[in-house]
């Protein structure tokens, strides 16, 4: 008995144990006796309208709506322009002049003014149909003097005014609005306004100052894509007019007289360039101005040398000195504002390509070479004025360039070989000696100015001193690098060392041995010997001592 009184106390418990955690549960999911049927209907039925809900959202978002509301919209305002402008132009082919442009005027206003009415129900057709309202307006401005056998207003000058009143229009409604499409459509009017005006005294200077305008633009609104817009149609533009403006019928040929055009191109240029003085510390949109830098450089230059090669092949001097002098002021002034290296660079190169291309118009071939060699030194110079790696790494490039058209293109000369080696030379100690400060961590720029330095001695020495005693001052050489090794205690000048013995060694017995008389071979010989031996001791001394 006792047994079982026992087992049934413990099922009493399990069972007591059970209605509890039952309990809970129940507690926990809001359920009751009565109602566990109905909230688990009410709430299949709560998510069956919820995922209702998500599959009208999803097609309400989906391509057929977006087409719909968007693309019908704008499909609508297009039909709607063409209709109107053939409607003026089927008066203006009846007679009616007047009337035609009173229409197209009328018809403007009335959609400008219901894109207003509906611009809180319809945000997107009131914004495409205010745009669609200034094309036409735009258009039918232009309708009064170009495309029209009789010219409702006959003077040019007076269009293209009334066409720049609605640029200036449309550039207040973009700065009240914060509108950037409505900036990019003053934007377009203006160049064509440009184009439309076929005159030196027209394009040049709406092109300067809708290019100056953007940048203005850029810097209150930050509006990124308008300004490389603006820099790719000024420079179209300005090409246009250079080669006859052959949209409006002529010839495509470049014109025959100047105009002045380098300073209009050169505010251009400018005006973009100022971009680089809006950077702040902060900003994150540095790629950005990168390639507005870029962009506007090479645009920039391939414009310049057409008109350099067209109107002043003889007089371009004075020109590239210019941008010299203003380049590098330019890089010194970026420097002094801003740590940032990019665009300090940028113009310090560019300004030292101009100083090359006016070295070569003053003292010309092969005799610039000498000048250019040294001009490599100077960029050096400011490189470490500025901390800036990257100038040092296009200098070697350029450097190395110069070199290479220098040994193809012309004769050697004595003076130009040993300057482009100490040069070199030069270069490379100054990178090892500045490294730091320049923060380079590799030796490639070192390695590539030492073995330019190695090769361009070897070749100085060969074209300058009398062709028997080649193998001697070779000799002589890999000696100095090898005291100069062990004064600066670099490994490197043993290298050269070592190399520069090597090729005397096989200069001798190549060249020497079949050339040159007996006496100067046997003291070939034994110069190259004494030294040779001597180096060998060195190493094996410095060995020993490493060793113990």
């Amino acid at each position: 008995m006792a047994d079982q009184n026992e087992e049934m106390e413990k099922i009493r418990k399990s069972l007591h144990s059970l209605e509890l955690r039952l309990s809970r549960l129940e507690s926990a999911l809001n359920i009751t006796d009565n109602g566990s049927y109905h909230r688990s209907e009410e709430h299949s039925q709560t998510v069956d309208q919820t995922l209702r809900t998500d599959t009208l959202n999803e097609e309400e978002k989906g391509l057929e709506s977006q087409i719909g509301r968007f693309g019908l919209a704008w499909l609508g305002n297009i039909v709607l322009l063409f209709g109107i402008t053939f409607l003026a132009q089927y008066l203006m082919n009846l007679g009616y002049r007047i009337l035609s442009f009173i229409i197209g005027y009328l018809a403007s206003a009335v959609i400008f003014f219901l894109a207003n009415y509906i611009k809180k129900t319809n945000v997107h057709l009131s914004f495409i149909s205010r745009m669609n309202a200034q094309v036409l307006l735009f258009y039918i401005t232009v309708r009064l003097h170009f495309f029209s056998v009789s010219p409702l207003i006959p003077d040019k000058t007076i269009s293209i005014v009334s066409l720049l009143l609605l640029v200036a229009v449309q550039v207040y409604l973009s700065i009240r609005n914060g509108s950037q499409p409505f900036a990019a459509l003053a934007v377009f009017f203006a160049m064509a306004a440009a184009i439309l005006g076929d005159a030196t005294n027209l394009t040049l200077p709406i092109v300067t100052f809708t290019a100056a305008g953007s940048v203005y633009l850029y810097y209150r609104f930050k509006w990124e894509p308008l300004l490389i817009v603006t820099i790719f149609l000024s420079y179209i533009v300005f090409s246009l007019w250079l080669f006859g403006n052959p949209l409006l019928g002529h010839t495509m040929q470049m014109i025959t007289e100047h105009h002045n055009s380098v300073i209009y191109l050169l505010v251009l240029g400018v005006s973009f360039s100022i971009m680089s003085l809006f950077r702040k510390k902060d900003s994150v949109s540095d790629d950005f101005l990168i390639s507005v830098i870029v962009i506007n450089g090479i645009l920039f230059t391939i414009l310049f040398l057409f008109i350099v090669l067209g109107f002043f092949s003889a007089g371009y001097v004075a020109m590239f000195t210019v941008i010299t002098v203003c380049s590098l002021i330019y890089s010194i002034i970026l420097h002094s504002k801003s740590d940032w290296n990019f665009a300090s660079a940028f113009y310090a190169l560019y300004g030292f390509m101009a100083m090359s291309i006016a070295l070569y118009g003053i003292f010309g071939l092969p005799g610039v070479y000498l000048l250019l060699s040294l001009q490599s030194l100077l960029v050096v110079s400011m490189a470490l004025w500025f901390r800036n790696r990257l100038i040092i790494v296009m200098n070697s490039l350029l450097f190395l360039t110069i070199l290479v058209v220098y040994l193809l293109s012309s004769k050697n000369i004595g003076s130009v070989n040993f300057c482009f080696a100490l040069i070199a030379l030069i270069s490379a100690r100054i990178i090892n000696w500045k490294r730091s400060r320049l923060q380079i961590k590799t030796d490639l720029i070192r390695n590539l100015y030492m073995v330019e330095g190695f090769c361009m001695m070897l070749l100085a020495l060969l074209h300058t001193v009398p062709k028997q005693f080649v193998t001697f001052s070779w000799t002589m050489t890999a000696l100095l690098y090898f005291l100069i090794s062990l004064l600066l205690k670099n490994i490197k000048y043993r290298y050269m060392a070592l190399g520069t013995m090597i090729c005397s060694a096989f200069y001798l017995f190549i060249v020497d041995l079949a050339r040159i008389e007996i006496i100067y071979r046997v003291l070939a010989l034994l110069f190259l010997a004494a030294i040779s031996i001597g180096i060998s001791i060195y190493y094996t001394n410095r060995i020993k001592k490493m060793d113990s």
